[in-house]
């Protein structure tokens, strides 16, 4: 008898120092997430306290807080709102960002669908990883590369296949003609980031219970069937949370792929509001003016995210918040 309750002494211990190494670990975790949480706060949340000069009329000679400044109120947003080119430069950016988000959503869900199917591991994983390198190919070089393969001089790879095909073909300055630029946005996004956004989706493939495509097969379900009616419905709360990342940014162009693809031939005709902030900011000096412009942005966007958010959360009980 006191040989058992020795034991539950000594075991009743352990647990006791199990769970205080538990606990130690978990602060350790914390530490190692210090640095990226600092640096969040820096960059991510300090800067927003700036938005303030938006309602200034803000002299930066008068101190970089702008406490010198004016107060004016929504004057700067009247000004960008009755800008004559307003309208354009909304539905512009609109465009883009619907066409890039309609060609670009499906297709890393596509990928993953097609490397799920592959039997062969190796193969796949080649495939999976030269997908997703051009990931971190900056835009600067994406940009040039697509320069370099559209040009009309005799390193044009596109016009010299064209030639090659048809010798009578006259060879097209791509890159200076605004009505291809959309094409290029979306060849140069789906390139770029395709295979990247295939992780999340394949990440998502691994959670699927086995059983389920087991039981499928025994009951007589075809590959397209299992796909179907298991795959697929596995890969709706993925789905949907991408999908509302993806509606929040309708007026919203990725800033240095439009800005390193543009050229002075057609950057009046390409603008985007990311774009257009960045000239009448940085290169104008309106500081004030700009920061309206990206608050009136920032302001679409959360209004965007919140009813895909409660749209999503009340068809499929999926939501971020």
């Amino acid at each position: 008898m006191d040989t058992f309750k020795s034991t539950m002494h000594d075991g009743t211990l352990n647990q006791k120092k199990r769970k205080s190494l538990k606990a130690h670990n978990i602060h350790v975790l914390y530490l190692f997430l210090l640095p990226a949480i600092v640096l969040t706060v820096i960059f991510a949340y300090l800067p927003m306290f700036s938005n303030y000069i938006a309602f200034l009329d803000y002299d930066f000679n008068k101190g970089w807080f702008g406490f010198g400044s004016k107060f004016i109120g929504f004057d700067n947003f009247e000004k960008f709102l009755n800008d004559p080119g307003f309208y354009q430069l909304m539905g512009r950016t609109l465009l883009y960002s619907v066409t890039m988000m309609l060609a670009t959503f499906p297709a890393p869900l596509i990928l993953a669908l097609m490397l799920n199917e592959l039997r062969s591991e190796r193969f796949r994983k080649l495939v999976q990883t030269s997908s997703y390198i051009p990931h971190f190919v900056s835009w600067v070089t994406v940009a040039g590369l697509f320069y370099m393969f559209l040009t009309v001089d005799p390193t044009g790879l596109v016009n010299n296949i064209r030639q090659l095909i048809d010798p009578e073909a006259t060879r097209i300055s791509y890159m200076q003609d605004s009505n291809n630029f959309l094409s290029v946005l979306v060849i140069s996004e789906v390139w770029k980031e395709t295979g990247w956004g295939t992780i999340l989706y394949l990440a998502a493939l691994t959670s699927i219970d086995p059983q389920q495509y087991e039981a499928a097969q025994v009951d007589g379900a075809s590959r397209f069937q299992r796909l179907l009616y298991i795959t697929l419905p596995g890969l709706v709360p993925t789905m949907c949370i991408l999908l509302i990342f993806s509606l929040s940014g309708l007026f919203a162009t990725n800033f240095d792929q439009v800005f390193n693809l543009q050229n002075k031939m057609i950057r009046l005709d390409t603008d985007t509001i990311g774009v257009y902030t960045y000239y009448q900011g940085l290169v104008s000096g309106q500081y004030a003016y700009s920061a309206a412009v990206g608050l009136f942005q920032g302001l679409i966007a959360f209004v965007l995210i919140m009813v895909t958010n409660y749209t999503t959360k009340r068809l499929s009980n999926v939501g971020i918040i």
